[in-house]
């Protein structure tokens, strides 16, 4: 059990959204989860500022790289943006406020974290309690490396997700990856079923979960954590884990433990609503790229 004034400290961090706070800290502090998965600075507090200011800071190097032809300049352009989109992201994330509460939650809670660079201005953070899972999640960013490398070596003209993350189309990496993040079996093998045949996992499980609320009689605790995507709106193993997570909160830290069923909600809630949000998301990128011409 934490101490009244150390939850009571977690409670009051605004640097911290409070769904990563239970999700990504406590529930691995508890013992529900052997590692959670945090992305920087999406999901930080001011992340979608963050990442508007870094996009102003690179949109000049960004236009002059649309309008280069020649392929040797433009190589060597790109490189280059890719080192300031880098800088730009260590000032503006890594010096922030958020960044080092995220830090230094880990360090007071006793746990441990492992960064790994997705894109120049895209970081996940790693935490977890074992050692071990440390070295599991070593190997796994040096295969999702070479599976990069070797995209990029096959890329056909069109830039698909298929080059940008191809990960997330080799079925063994993502089975691990779900596995270390602590989700269900069943719903790591649909998900990487899924994500290898060409299905949209996030369209998937958000049609399955409309059709499910039609019938009525559904347990939200199904959706334990943030952008799981289950196999089953009523899969049991997920709802069980769910109930699982509440029961350990109550012992842990009962002023968190009271958040933790509008979160099981919200989760619902941002999985129903995933073609939406993807689609917003896509119409932003599209805005940045025009601009950039």
């Amino acid at each position: 059990m934490m101490s009244s004034q150390k939850a009571s400290d977690l409670m009051a961090e605004s640097g911290i959204l409070d769904r990563i706070k239970v999700d990504n800290f406590l529930l691995v502090l508890a013992g529900s989860r052997p590692c959670s998965q945090t992305t920087l600075p999406a999901e930080m507090p001011g992340g979608g500022g963050m990442g508007s200011t870094i996009d102003n800071m690179v949109a000049p190097r960004m236009g002059a790289l649309s309008s280069e032809r020649d392929p040797r300049r433009k190589m060597a352009a790109i490189a280059s943006l890719k080192k300031e989109m880098a800088r730009a992201y260590e000032r503006v994330v890594m010096d922030s406020p958020q960044y080092r509460a995220h830090q230094r939650w880990v360090k007071a809670l006793g746990l441990r974290s492992r960064y790994a660079d997705v894109r120049p201005t895209i970081q996940e953070l790693y935490v977890f309690r074992e050692r071990s899972t440390g070295g599991k999640l070593k190997d796994l960013m040096k295969r999702r490396e070479r599976l990069r490398e070797k995209a990029y070596r096959e890329a056909s003209p069109d830039h698909t997700a298929r080059v940008a993350y191809p990960e997330e189309f080799d079925a063994p990496w993502l089975k691990e990856i779900g596995a270390i993040l602590g989700y269900p079996e069943c719903c790591v093998e649909a998900y990487a079923r899924d994500r290898v045949r060409g299905v949209n996992v996030e369209t998937r499980a958000s049609k399955q979960l409309k059709a499910a609320e039609r019938e009525g009689d559904l347990d939200p605790y199904v959706y334990f954590v943030g952008y799981f995507f289950p196999c089953s709106p009523r899969c049991e193993a997920a709802r069980a884990l769910g109930r699982g997570c509440q029961e350990r909160l109550d012992e842990l830290a009962s002023a968190f433990s009271r958040l933790y069923p509008s979160m099981v909600a919200a989760n619902r809630e941002r999985v129903l609503r995933q073609p939406e949000l993807i689609a917003e998301y896509q119409a932003k990128a599209r805005a940045f790229r025009g601009r950039q011409r």
